[in-house]
């Protein structure tokens, strides 16, 4: 039986690291692997705090009103881009989508005749009521994290919207039904993520194609095709996704004192490790030591850096089979010469375990280590999980090609 130490990166607290461990447990049942998971959570004792209660965080004095120039952003090519865009807007503001259409649709009105029929939105406004209740709606929420509490919210506030801007909607009901699911899972999403706290919630691409086709079969879709937009709604959306680095630096100025409380631990991690990153290391070999050999280091980003810095200052070879770092910035620290551990130019150590590094090419803090310490110490893998930038830093956890490749590399 091989024993899984799981190391987690930054800003992650005791309640975030008890979900993230129950999720990498399941995953790792489902492998019928016999591996042993066990704790390493180093955050609390480790990690940074704001010790003032974030008084050093400048407030703003008034709100910032309207954009005022739009930065033009690389065109969309492809499907994939055009939905990696328009989830990346989503993730900025959940109902962005839905309000986009209504206020296209207000510019190009015609003027209004009364209609015998209901329209497409107010077709989806009754189906919305009985979503939470939907079998493959609660199939689909229960396994990956979501509560009824969320389904209800996001069910509601998308209705509010249809009802607001889009209730004489002349948009067809299939296509409607698409930006509705999307709306949908992104605000049900977007509320699981304030319970999963500062690393926000481990979800990949299948994950929410998964959770959009059930919401897609609720609302009566047709064999619930994915297609991300129509003819029709393609050009009403797409000049918009440009503003999306404006949208995010004013959410950012408006916001600055709540995403700076967010950001601070994180990065305070970071920042404390590297003047005081014993304790951590430390945490990472008492887990070590207490397991049942062979072990296996499951390390995600500062926590990757740490298992590094520690087996390259000492010898845990009797003990350990392989350190497996996941979105780490190990080798970037090292090719900066900032690793504490290692100088740049000098190699690993004899004694270092063998060594795999799982990132995603989306993942903006995951890096490569093959070409940094040679292909014989480094093993690198690339992983698509089909999520915007930082939201592919946690989809790992999510992923099943992980799984599959963690247990034919480590735990067959």
């Amino acid at each position: 039986m091989t024993s899984v130490v799981l190391v987690h990166g930054t800003g992650v607290r005791v309640e975030d690291y008890d979900k993230l461990f129950d999720l990498v447990g399941r995953r790792l049942d489902e492998l019928d692997s016999g591996a042993k998971l066990l704790r390493c959570l180093w955050g609390e004792d480790h990690g940074a705090r704001l010790n003032r209660g974030g008084v050093s965080i400048p407030r703003r004095r008034a709100d910032v009103q309207g954009p005022h120039s739009i930065t033009d952003l690389p065109d969309v090519r492809g499907e994939h881009d055009a939905s990696d865009a328009v989830w990346s807007l989503l993730d900025i503001d959940p109902l962005a989508e839905l309000r986009i259409l209504g206020e296209t649709e207000a510019a190009q009105a015609a003027p209004y005749l009364p209609q015998q029929d209901e329209t497409s939105a107010e077709q989806l406004i009754l189906v919305l009521k009985g979503l939470p209740g939907h079998p493959a709606v609660r199939e689909q929420a229960a396994l990956h994290g979501l509560t009824g509490s969320d389904l209800e919210s996001a069910a509601r506030s998308v209705s509010d919207v249809l009802q607001s801007l889009l209730l004489e909607t002349s948009t067809p009901i299939d296509d409607l039904r698409h930006v509705v699911s999307r709306a949908v899972v992104a605000v049900a999403l977007d509320l699981a993520d304030m319970r999963w706290g500062q690393g926000g919630m481990s979800v990949d691409r299948a994950t929410v194609e998964a959770l959009q086709a059930a919401v897609l079969e609720a609302l009566g879709e047709p064999g619930t095709a994915l297609g991300w937009f129509s003819d029709l709604t393609k050009p009403a959306w797409l000049p918009f996704w440009r503003t999306g680095e404006w949208l995010t630096s004013w959410q950012v100025r408006r916001k600055r004192p709540g995403v700076s409380a967010q950001v601070a631990p994180p990065i305070g991690d970071i920042l404390r490790y590297q003047a005081r990153g014993e304790g951590l290391r430390d945490c990472i070999a008492d887990a070590v030591r207490a397991a049942e050999p062979p072990v296996v280091v499951l390390a995600h980003s500062l926590g990757g850096v740490a298992g590094v810095d520690l087996f390259a200052r000492q010898d845990y070879s009797e003990l350990v089979s392989a350190l497996v770092t996941v979105g780490s910035q190990a080798p970037f620290l090292y090719e900066m010469d900032a690793l504490s551990s290692l100088p740049y130019g000098q190699p690993l150590p004899a004694h270092f375990p063998r060594w795999l590094n799982a990132y995603d090419p989306r993942d903006p803090l995951a890096y490569v280590g093959a070409p940094i310490f040679g292909t014989s110490r480094v093993t690198d893998k690339e992983f698509n999980t089909g999520r915007p930038l930082l939201r592919a830093h946690s989809a790992y956890w999510d992923h099943q090609p992980f799984y599959a490749w963690l247990q034919h590399e480590v735990l067959g």
